[in-house]
C-alpha cells in the first residue's frame, strides 16, 4: 500500500493512490477513524490491516489532487531525521578524492541528525540563499519509516520495527558543514529535507537492498547506484541507532548517499536559480523539486 498526506478542500488528509495522481481520500468517509486523520498518528493508534478493512468497507472514489497538494508523508515526528554517513563505498571513495586523504571504511555506523523543521514537500520549493549558504547539494537517499517503538533491538528483529518506506533528498550545505566541521547546522537549513511522495508499506517491498537510486538535475543523472551497495544494511543501521536511543512510531531514517554528489564532482557543482532536482527510489516513486532563489528577502 503508498500512503500519502494530501491537501483537499483546504484540509490535510491521509490518503492512498496507486498512481500518486487519483487518491482515495479518508476524510470523504463520515465514518472515518480519528486515528486515520495523519500517518503520525495512525502508526501510534491503528493498524494496517485496520485500514485495508476500512478501505474495503467504505469504497471510497478516486478524487485527482494536483502535485502541490501533495504533502511530505512524514511532517512531525517525534525526534530528529536520523542520518547514515559514508554508507556507500563509492561515496567514500569520491570524497577521499576531495579532501586527499584516506577515509577508512567505517567500522560503526556514522549516524547524524536533521532537524525535523527541514522538512519539505515532495514537490516543494528549495529555497537558496546566498547570504546563508552558496553550496547546496544533492543526496538522494532511500528512507525508512519506524513503525513500531523499540529501544536496543537486535538486527533480527528490525523489520518488526519497519513500517515502510520513502525517498528522501539531503540536501547538504556544505560551506556551514566546512565552516562548522560538523553536519547538522548545514543539513537542517529550513526545506532542505523533501521527502515523499508517498510512504511504500514493508510488505511490498521484497529486498530494500536492492533498490536502483538516482537523482538528476535538469534532467541530466548525477546519481545511478543501487541500495546494495550500502555497507551497513538497515537492520545494522536500526541496531546501532537504537543501542543508545529510544525509535518511535514515524521516525525516520535516511540511509546513506551513493556517489555523485555535487561538491566531489570536478568543477564541483551546486544548486543555483531555477534548478530542478529529481530524487529517484524504484518502487517507491520520485520527488521532484526546484530551486528558488530567496536571498536576501
Amino acid at each position: 500500500m503508498k500512503l500519502y498526506m494530501v491537501r483537499h478542500n483546504n484540509k490535510d488528509s491521509m490518503a492512498v493512490s496507486d498512481d500518486c495522481r487519483n487518491f482515495k481520500i479518508l476524510t470523504l468517509s463520515k465514518s472515518m477513524p480519528n486515528s486515520f486523520s495523519c500517518i503520525e498518528e495512525f502508526l501510534e493508534r491503528s493498524s494496517l490491516e485496520e485500514l485495508r478493512n476500512f478501505i474495503r468497507k467504505e469504497d471510497l472514489d478516486d478524487i485527482v489532487v494536483n502535485e502541490e497538494n501533495i504533502l511530505p508523508p512524514i511532517s512531525k515526528p517525534k525526534q530528529n531525521i536520523m542520518c547514515m554517513g559514508l554508507n556507500y563505498e563509492d561515496h567514500i571513495k569520491e570524497s577521499e578524492r576531495v579532501f586527499l586523504k584516506d577515509i577508512k571504511r567505517p567500522k560503526y555506523p556514522i549516524i547524524f541528525t536533521k532537524s525535523i523543521l527541514s522538512i519539505n514537500a515532495p514537490y516543494g520549493n528549495i529555497e537558496l540563499r546566498d547570504e546563508v549558504s552558496c553550496e547546496l547539494d544533492w543526496e538522494s537517499e532511500l528512507a525508512v519509516v519506524i513503525g513500531n517503538p523499540g529501544i536496543r533491538i537486535k538486527k533480527d528483529d528490525a523489520y518488526n520495527h519497519i513500517f515502510g518506506y520513502t525517498v528522501l533528498n539531503d540536501i547538504s550545505a556544505r560551506d556551514i558543514q566546512r565552516n562548522h566541521k560538523q553536519f547538522f547546522l548545514g543539513k537542517s537549513l529550513p526545506g532542505a529535507c523533501p521527502i515523499g511522495p508517498c510512504i511504500v508499506t514493508k510488505d511490498e517491498i521484497d529486498n530494500p537492498h536492492n533498490l536502483d537510486i538516482f537523482c538528476r538535475v535538469n534532467g541530466q543523472i548525477k546519481q545511478e547506484s543501487n541500495t546494495k551497495f550500502q555497507i551497513f544494511d538497515i537492520p545494522s543501521q536500526i541496531e546501532a541507532i537504537s543501542k543508545s536511543t529510544y525509535l518511535m512510531p514515524g521516525d525516520i531514517i535516511a540511509t546513506g548517499t551513493p556517489s555523485g554528489v555535487g561538491f566531489a564532482r570536478k568543477p564541483p557543482e551546486f544548486l543555483k536559480d531555477g534548478d530542478i532536482v529529481e530524487c529517484e527510489v524504484e518502487k517507491i516513486g520520485k520527488i521532484i523539486n526546484k530551486v528558488i532563489d530567496c536571498s536576501h528577502q
